[in-house]
């Protein structure tokens, strides 16, 4: 492989992968605009619900699934999505890949904040269209999962300028727009 192939394999790459952290930013934000802008028009979304699998399995198109995705996570006080171990095997203008998630949900349950800290994988097929990277599958595949009484406290004082928003209104719109 010459020079500018093994460059453009990187760049590639690194295309694939702000994909996959674009898409994790959007459940974290809420942002369904951005969570379909990962998914070409086309693509499938499979996804169950580790904890309530059968109140929750899709299987269809990822467009269709960012309503009630954004939905359910009006459910949840706090998430945050840790991606990590990305692979990716490129093919021309297709591309596989897998990384690890870490996701971590604060939600009610009988008037007490538990804690659901999820350990698994996704694994992804890419398309290169027009010189963009898309996601035209993800499946997730769940390997643990924990479920806890919630044991932050936070400072009154501390929520108004310091704690994350679940929305476009977060500081990290100040600074990344995508």
């Amino acid at each position: 492989m010459d020079m500018q192939q093994q460059l453009q394999n990187l760049l590639d790459k690194q295309a694939i992968t702000e994909v996959i952290y674009r898409h994790a930013r959007s459940l974290d934000r809420m942002d369904g605009a951005l969570m379909k802008s990962t998914y070409w028009e086309d693509a499938i979304e499979d996804h169950q619900d580790p904890i309530f699998p059968d109140l929750f399995f899709y299987n269809d198109n990822a467009h269709a699934f960012v309503e009630p995705a954004m939905e359910g996570f009006k459910a949840l006080k706090i998430t945050q999505h840790r991606i990590s171990n990305i692979l990716i095997e490129l093919d021309g203008d297709q591309a596989t890949a897998e990384s690890y998630v870490w996701a971590y949900h604060v939600h009610e349950e009988d008037g007490i904040d538990k804690e659901g800290i999820l350990g698994g994988r996704h694994q992804y097929r890419f398309e290169k269209r027009n010189g963009e990277w898309k996601m035209t599958y993800r499946l997730t595949a769940f390997d643990w999962n924990q479920n806890q009484n919630a044991s932050a406290i936070w400072s009154p004082k501390f929520e108004d300028k310091y704690i994350g928003k679940r929305n476009t209104s977060d500081v990290s719109y100040d600074f990344i727009n995508k």
